[in-house]
C-alpha cells in the first residue's frame, strides 16, 4: 500500500536542506513556506533547548511571529492532538514545524492535517472523515537521525486510554521542508547512534524488499545502507567528529525518500506493534528485528540480498548468490557484535507472552500489502520467537 498511486514510479516533493550548523539560520528558508509558525515538540524531546532556542530566535527575526507548542508530555495522543489543533486555529498559524525525535515528528504531521480540517484526530486515524483541506505547510527539523521518518508522509498515533498506535498515510502529509542539521544531534550517545544507525538499515531493508521498489528507490536505500556501514562506527568512536555523523543523517533522509515512494515493511510493522505493546521506541525495535528479518526472508529474495552484501562492503566474487546473501546478513551481523548491539527481545524485558499479541497487530497494519509475499500470523510469530531467543 504505497501512498502514492503505483503507476507513479518516483515523486518526492519534499524540499531537503542538509548542513552542519545551520540551526542558527533556519528562519530564512522556513519564511519562504509561511509567517505565522507553530512549533511542536514533547516535553520528553525537549532535551536540546539550546539549539532549539537558536531555532526559535532565528525563526522570530525573519517572520511575523512563532509559538513554542509543548504541551504534549510524551506520545501524543488524540485528545492531545485536538487540543493542539484547537490552539493552532485559534492562534491563525500558516506553517506547522516539527522539532525534535520521532513523537515531536509524528504530533506534528497530525496537527499539520487537523488544524486546516473541520475533524477529530480519532476520525482522520481511523478513515472515518476524509481529508477535504490541504494541511498546514510542515518543515521538520529533526534532532536526530530518524530512519527517514523526516521524510515520509504518514504518522502513527497514540489512541486514548491505550498505549496502541494507529497508522496513517496520505500524499498530503510530505512536509514542504526539512532541515537537518547534524550538529544539533551532538547530544546523541553512543547507544543512541547505534540504534538510529542499525534502525536507518532497517528501514532502507524493507524498502528494497517491497513490491513497488524500483531502480530508483533501490538506489537511495542501498547507499543509505553504504553510508551506514562505513560512517556509524567512526561515529561512535569519535562523536566530536561531525563528518560520520553528518553522513548518517544523509542516510536516513536517503532511507526516507525511498521508503516514502514505495512502503516500509515488516521490520516497521513489528517495530510499531513492540513499540505498542512493550516499552521499546520505535528505532529500538527497528533496530532489533533487523537481522532476525534478514535471516528469515534470505532464500525467498537472495538476488536483492547481494545488492545489499556490496553495500556492507562484503566480497561476493566467485560465489554462488545464496552465499552472497548470507554475507550480506553477516555484515549486518559484523557492526551489531562490534558495537555490542543487543539483538535479543528477552534482553530489553520483553515478555515471551507478549510475542502472540506483536504478532497479531503487526498483520493488521495496511502497509503489509506492499510485502512481495503475504505474511500470515504464524510466521510472523516465527520471526518474533527467534527475536526473542
Amino acid at each position: 500500500m504505497p501512498v502514492l498511486p503505483d503507476w507513479i514510479n518516483f515523486n518526492f516533493p519534499a524540499k531537503i536542506h542538509l548542513e552542519v550548523d545551520c540551526a542558527h539560520k533556519c528562519g530564512q528558508f522556513i519564511k519562504h513556506v509561511g509567517s505565522r509558525v507553530l512549533i511542536v515538540a514533547t516535553q520528553k524531546e525537549l532535551q536540546n533547548s539550546i539549539d532549539l532556542s537558536s531555532v526559535k530566535k532565528s525563526i522570530e527575526q525573519q517572520t511575523e511571529g512563532v509559538i513554542l507548542y509543548d504541551n504534549i508530555p510524551g506520545v501524543a495522543t488524540y485528545k492531545e492532538l485536538d487540543t493542539a489543533a484547537h490552539f493552532a486555529r485559534q492562534a491563525q498559524v500558516n506553517c506547522i514545524v516539527g522539532y525534535g525525535g520521532s513523537e515531536s515528528i509524528n504530533a506534528a504531521k497530525a496537527l499539520s492535517v487537523l488544524a486546516s480540517n473541520d475533524f477529530f484526530a480519532e476520525e482522520m486515524m481511523t478513515g472515518k472523515k476524509p481529508l477535504k483541506n490541504k494541511p498546514l505547510p510542515l518543515v521538520i527539523i529533526p534532532i536526530m537521525p530518524l530512519m527517514g521518518l523526516e521524510c515520509n508522509p504518514f504518522c502513527f498515533i497514540q489512541e486514548d486510554g491505550t498505549s496502541v498506535r494507529k497508522y496513517f498515510s496520505h500524499q498530503s502529509l510530505f512536509p514542504e521542508l526539512i532541515i537537518s542539521d547534524p550538529k544539533i544531534g551532538f547530544h546523541m550517545s553512543s547507544s543512541e547512534l547505534g540504534k538510529a544507525g542499525t534502525a536507518i538499515m532497517s528501514a532502507a531493508m524493507d524498502s528494497i524488499f517491497s513490491r513497488y521498489s524500483n531502480e530508483i528507490t533501490n538506489a537511495s536505500a542501498l547507499r543509505a545502507i553504504e553510508l551506514v556501514a562505513k560512517n556509524l562506527i567512526p561515529a561512535i568512536r569519535d562523536p566530536k567528529n561531525l563528518a560520520p555523523k553528518s553522513a548518517l543523517y544523509a542516510a536516513s533522509l536517503l532511507a526516507g525518500i525511498s521508503s516514502s515512494i514505495n512502503s516500509l515493511g515488516i521490520n516497521f510493522a513489528l517495530a510499531l506493534s513492540a513499540t505498542s505493546l512493550t516499552k521499546l521506541d520505535i528505532l529500538q525495535a527497528m533496530s532489533i528485528f533487523l537481522p532476525h528479518v534478514m535471516e528469515y526472508n534470505l532464500t525467498s529474495s537472495a538476488g536483492k540480498y547481494v545488492m545489499i552484501a556490496r553495500a556492507l562492503d562484503e566480497d561476493t566474487n566467485n560465489i554462488s548468490i545464496i552465499e552472497a546473501a548470507i554475507r550480506a546478513v553477516e555484515g549486518v551481523r559484523k557492526i551489531y557484535f562490534e558495537l555490542k548491539i543487543p539483538q535479543k527481545l528477552a534482553e530489553y524485558e520483553v515478555k515471551k507472552i507478549e510475542l502472540p499479541s506483536i504478532a497479531a497487530m503487526a498483520v493488521q497494519f495496511p502497509f503489509l500489502d506492499s510485502l512481495l509475499k503475504e505474511l500470515p500470523k504464524n510466521e510472523v510469530e516465527t520471526i518474533l520467537v527467534a527475536a526473542y531467543n
